[in-house]
């Protein structure tokens, strides 16, 4: 076993876990709102949650990203634990889909033919179509393949010239349980299963291992998936944690009884199924067990769910609602929690800016974000303005602080300008909060007052914001981002135009002396800051709706 051989061996190892991850990272730039809405659609029994869960990890060739997209939704509040669950479960078949894949053609189709001009044909793409989107992500995608079936081909040779060099029969009389930790070890390592299944399939082929051997290791490997989720959960939400000891234990259980009863599966594939070829049997093992395990555990999902909901209760109350749910291996996750609790967060500047005026309309309904805002803030009638006002600056500070972490990570053009215009949002949001808590000492000075002109005035003005704010939550609310254009258009415009009719309003009573020189600077004052306020929360509006001219 020469020196050369080894490297051969690792080089081969390396291109295949580089392949995986171009294939994984095509595929993360793909995801989208399709999935998405497929798996929110398609998830709602859990039969079909696992369908779902099971035909998108296929697609996706990753389970790790079926998994975090749950993840986002369990915590969004869109996807209860226990169909989570079900997904994560159809994401464990959907697994094996890759084993087929390699094992079906890397080990029974000739691929030297198609593996090279693959890898040159896409590199060149890449460099030529590095800004054509969809072109840049399908080189990608092929760059990713032909470097995964050029790894599988050094290592098919690199094991080939290691067999002919190397007497393995001494190791292969140790128990089969050292043979599922070297797995388990293995992939906890390098993070992936697959590159330990296709190590596993390359010794089967040169016949280095016996099937009994190779399936111990991949069962240790199964068991080794789980490690990266644990990391992954380990300081997150509860959501993160419930849905890592989920699949963390319904793996324990498969790659158990899976050892356990290695060679009765082993003849039911073989006789009963017939399936002879060594490696075709792993697969099939791989497969088997997932299946077995699903079948066993779908008629205790909603026990399994209520489970899972009473493990890891939140320790520490976040301000933010949605952040903690999303992941920077999936760009789209952090845009879609960002807008979600920007829309949260102009919710509460808008309730917290009809509150400064001691307006409470009947009209505060049918926002998405309702029930989240109730939740949070039972009792926010009894909560003083300037408490509040300090709630929502920790809040954007939350928010922003998540911003200048996540940004800086993330690589499509599209996610960041959608991102920066939320964040532009979030700004004008707080600077109308802002305006409206700065006049709080003059708005309460003028609805106390017992010179009538003052306190009328006072009213006039809590009409005029009554009826924006009216106006300006319609078009929050409402779905059609062309009449949201031309509502908030006619806003701004009001906005100005009444800002200028209170000016010569003002003018008109300071020639007729009714008020004293300090109410006039109080009442300009007043007019200018509500007109900086209401215009800042119309642009907030127009900018979270990603309305543009």
């Amino acid at each position: 076993m020469s020196t050369t051989d080894i490297w051969m061996l690792i080089a081969g190892l390396g291109f295949f876990l580089y392949g995986m991850f171009h294939l994984e990272d095509s595929m993360k730039q793909m995801e989208g709102r399709s999935f998405k809405l497929f798996l929110q659609k398609n998830t709602k029994h859990q039969f079909r949650a696992i369908l779902s869960g099971t035909f998108v990890t296929a697609i996706l060739q990753s389970s790790s990203i079926v998994n975090l997209m749950v993840l986002s939704f369990v915590g969004a509040g869109v996807l209860s634990m226990r169909n989570a669950m079900a997904v994560v479960l159809g994401a464990n078949i959907g697994g094996t889909f890759n084993s087929w894949l390699v094992a079906m053609l890397g080990f029974k189709v000739e691929l030297n033919n198609i593996t090279l001009p693959l890898i040159g044909l896409s590199g060149i793409c890449l460099i030529i179509f590095s800004h054509k989107k969809n072109i840049y992500r399908i080189a990608l995608f092929c760059m990713g393949l032909g470097m995964l079936f050029l790894g599988l081909q050094y290592m098919k040779q690199s094991m080939d010239a290691i067999m002919t060099q190397f007497d393995f029969t001494p190791y292969l009389s140790y128990p089969r349980i050292v043979f599922l930790l070297i797995g388990f070890i293995i992939t906890a390592i390098v993070q992936t299963s697959s590159a330990t299944v296709v190590v596993v399939l390359t010794a089967l082929y040169a016949h280095i291992i016996p099937i009994e051997t190779a399936i111990a290791i991949v069962l240790g490997a199964e068991l080794g998936t789980t490690v990266k989720l644990i990391l992954g959960a380990i300081g997150g939400n509860a959501a993160k944690k419930r849905v890592a000891l989920g699949n963390s234990l319904f793996n324990i259980l498969t790659s158990t009884a899976g050892f356990f009863f290695i060679d009765p599966i082993i003849q039911f594939i073989s006789g009963t199924i017939l399936i002879t070829d060594p490696i075709l049997i792993l697969v099939a093992f791989q497969t088997f067990i997932n299946l077995a395990g699903v079948a066993l555990i779908y008629f205790f999902l909603n026990q399994y769910g209520n489970f899972l909901d009473h493990q890891f209760k939140e320790k520490e109350k976040n301000l933010t609602q949605f952040l903690q749910n999303a992941s920077r291996e999936i760009p789209s996750t952090i845009t879609d929690m960002m807008s979600k609790e920007v829309g949260l967060y102009i919710e509460s500047i808008v309730r917290f800016n009809l509150e400064t005026f001691h307006i409470k309309p009947d009209w505060l309904i049918n926002s998405e974000f309702e029930s989240i805002y109730l939740k949070q803030h039972p009792k926010n009638g009894e909560t003083a303005i300037a408490d509040q006002y300090q709630i929502l600056k920790e809040t954007e500070g939350e928010i922003l602080a998540y911003y200048a972490k996540e940004v800086a990570q993330m690589k499509q053009s599209d996610e960041i300008i959608r991102i920066n215009q939320l964040i532009e949002a979030l700004r004008n949001a707080m600077y109308s909060a802002k305006g409206m808590k700065d006049i709080y000492p003059d708005k309460t000075e003028f609805s106390n007052s017992i010179n009538e002109l003052k306190y009328e005035m006072y009213h006039q003005f809590q009409a005029e914001l009554s009826e924006f704010y009216k106006e300006l939550y319609w078009s929050f609310t409402n779905k059609d981002a062309s009449i949201g254009l031309d509502s908030i258009n006619s806003l701004l415009e009001k906005n100005k135009s009444d800002f200028d009719k209170r000016i010569n309003h003002f003018y008109f009573h300071a020639g007729q002396n009714a008020l004293k020189e300090k109410d006039i600077s109080t009442l300009f004052n007043l007019n200018r800051e509500l007109y900086s306020s209401c215009k800042a929360i119309a642009l907030a509006v127009k900018d979270y709706k990603g309305i543009y001219e």
